[in-house]
């Protein structure tokens, strides 16, 4: 009777030990989303030629133990009426971002034709896309798409109106649960699968 007891202890002291590890891991690698802030844009003043409009982008990894490695991602700018017609496309190639770290892309949309048209009170639609993937205890995850975008709003002389940096946001949820939580937590309780 007291062999039972004593391999019932040891269950049930490694099941807890388990579960506590189990709830670091979590807590320790809990994914979340980079955040895209536009912090500076302009386009050319009304008494310009020029037919490029200027942008600073700020990409956030809040991840704490976790990188990012971010596919090229897309910038659209979108002007007109409804703010739906593409104006001009920039791709930023792709990189790998450390973890609590910010990246910062500069780049120019360039315009078919002259943006000075634009300037003036006007609004316009920043749009990203692209897709990333974590870097976890040296792997990779499956990557995830990314649809973001942010209005921005000029003045007379073609600088964006917002003090801070505009924050590009989609409609999903923020911290991401992938099944790579799961494959991590059994790799480390040795359960290799």
């Amino acid at each position: 009777m007291s062999e039972s007891r004593g391999l019932c202890g040891c269950c049930a002291k490694f099941l807890i030990s388990a579960a506590i590890t189990a709830l670091i891991i979590w807590i320790s690698f809990r994914f979340t989303k980079p955040r895209y802030y536009l912090v500076a844009f302009s386009i050319p003043a009304p008494n310009s030629s020029a037919v490029t409009a200027s942008f600073r982008l700020e990409i956030e990894n809040r991840n704490r133990q976790v990188g990012i490695y971010h596919d090229d991602i897309a910038l659209t700018l979108l002007a007109g009426p409804n703010l739906s017609s593409p104006v001009s496309h920039f791709i930023i190639p792709k990189f790998y971002q450390g973890h609590l770290k910010t990246a910062e892309k500069l780049g120019n949309f360039s315009a078919a034709k002259n943006l000075t048209g634009f300037a003036g009170d006007s609004v316009f639609r920043v749009s990203v896309e692209s897709a990333y993937r974590f870097k976890v205890l040296g792997r990779k995850t499956s990557h995830h798409a990314v649809k973001a975008s942010g209005t921005v709003e000029v003045d007379d002389g073609g600088e964006k109106t917002a003090r801070k940096g505009i924050r590009l946001s989609s409609s999903g949820a923020d911290v991401v649960r992938p099944l790579v939580t799961v494959v991590v937590l059994l790799y480390t309780l040795g359960l290799h699968i």
